[in-house]
């Protein structure tokens, strides 16, 4: 007990060295503890949003953008890919699951996603309220949009083309609510999803507009349908050795490997978390040799 009353009452008789040597402690820990804790996250949400998705097969460009537009819908995306050759893909012997994702509209600043209702379960989402959608123009949104937006089943929203809300509104073509997810704590909190067919209809009456159109101008934009990408996973790990190349060398898509895209990002954002972790260290170093020479000065000679 004598040594810790002699101990709070040197550190009373110098309160600023003290509390100095204690914010620099704390900044030092503080930062370290910081960056830690941001690693551990944003490997957590790679590997949540990953989960299960060998490949994504899109247009040839960034595989990055393609990544990063695709699995975590943070990007805008390469282009499009003709439908049919999504289905020749669907048909390989490599491929155990294919979904395929239409983009390029949104709703305050959410993305509106054509897909099927694999995706919903790939990441074994489930319903809080409302059932998936079963009809075109029908959509089922996240959790966080329903927070955000205060839409629930059985409420319209019309979506606008492109990311931004200044884009160009699809009045014609409105978007009921069916369901909202329960949170998932996954990409799918932030996403509006609805059939492919949704995105194809909304497009095409904006093309036909006021005109309608023949058998024949409809049947040509029917074999001009296009999706956006594809997220495939595959029947055996040995399918990556093969399947990349094959798409990437014999179509006019490109194939993008996740893990890899994935493991070249964190090796650049670790450049900034490596200067953060050091600074923090330096911190604590200071702080320490503070310590160290105020016990140093208070050892009587």
């Amino acid at each position: 007990m004598k040594i810790i009353t002699l101990s709070f009452k040197y550190l009373w008789s110098r309160p600023l060295a003290a509390a100095l040597n204690v914010l620099l402690l704390a900044l030092g820990v503080a930062s370290i503890t910081l960056v830690l804790l941001t690693s551990s996250q944003i490997d957590h949400a790679f590997e949540r949003d990953l989960k299960g998705i060998d490949v994504v097969v899109g247009a040839k460009g960034s595989p990055m953008q393609l990544i990063l537009a695709g699995v975590f819908h943070i990007d805008t995306p390469t282009g499009n890919i003709p439908l049919a050759d999504v289905t020749s893909l669907q048909q390989d012997q490599r491929v155990a699951t294919l979904i395929p994702l239409s983009l390029g509209d949104s709703f305050r600043g959410f993305r509106i996603v054509g897909t099927t209702a694999d995706y919903v379960t790939h990441y074994e989402a489930t319903l809080a309220s409302g059932v998936l959608w079963k009809l075109p123009l029908e959509a089922v949104i996240g959790a966080e949009i329903a927070t955000n937006t205060g839409l629930k089943p059985g409420n319209s929203f019309i979506g606008s083309h492109g990311l931004g809300a200044e884009g160009h509104a699809h009045g014609s073509t409105p978007y009921q609510v069916t369901g909202v997810l329960a949170p998932c704590s996954c990409v799918l909190d932030r996403l509006i999803l609805t059939a492919t067919e949704s995105v194809w209809r909304v497009h095409e009456k904006a093309i036909e507009g006021d005109t309608p159109l023949d058998a024949e101008d409809k049947k040509a934009i029917e074999d001009d349908r296009e999706v956006t990408m594809a997220l495939i996973r595959y029947k055996s790990p040995l399918a990556a050795v093969s399947f990349p190349r094959f798409v990437n060398t014999t179509t006019n898509m490109q194939a993008a490997a996740p893990a890899i895209e994935i493991t070249r990002l964190l090796r650049m954002v670790g450049v900034g978390t490596d200067v953060l972790r050091g600074f923090g260290a330096v911190l604590l170093l200071t702080a320490g040799l503070s310590v160290f020479i105020a016990l140093w000065n208070a050892v009587p000679t």
